[in-house]
């Protein structure tokens, strides 16, 4: 499978190194330049330097023929704009999203081109009131 992950923070180098050692083909877009060349030695991982949000970038990464899209920027409105880009391609991606900002989660859906998405923050939130409430 064809995967491009946008964003190269913690999540993005994760998920890239775990999709490339599962066989998938990776390329990984991030718009620090001191980011690109820090990971720019992951094996079997291709890293694009330039702004995810970019339709040029997007189509020098693979776009046309990638299968799924992670959006997975620090920043929720970069991600719902590399869906959206997504969804305007002839392929139509799937597109997976991390919501960084849960007041954000209402615009997380299939009519802004997001297929999934999730929110660490209230995954994390949810966990530990479950801790809490345990006696």
């Amino acid at each position: 499978m064809n995967i491009l992950i946008i964003g190269a923070g913690k999540v993005g180098t994760s998920l890239a190194k775990d999709m490339s050692s599962k066989g998938h083909k990776v390329s990984l877009i991030e718009k620090n330049e001191t980011v690109c060349e820090k990971f720019g030695k992951i094996k079997n991982i291709e890293i694009i330097y330039g702004d995810g949000c970019d339709p040029l970038v997007l189509e020098s990464a693979g776009i046309k023929v990638t299968d799924v899209i992670a959006a997975v920027t620090g920043d929720d409105e970069d991600n719902l704009v590399v869906a959206q880009l997504a969804k305007l391609q002839p392929n139509r991606p799937r597109v997976v999203s991390i919501i960084n900002h849960p007041r954000n989660e209402w615009l997380f859906t299939k009519s802004w081109g997001i297929d999934a998405a999730e929110s660490p923050t209230s995954i994390i939130t949810k966990l530990i009131e479950e801790d809490i409430d345990k006696k």
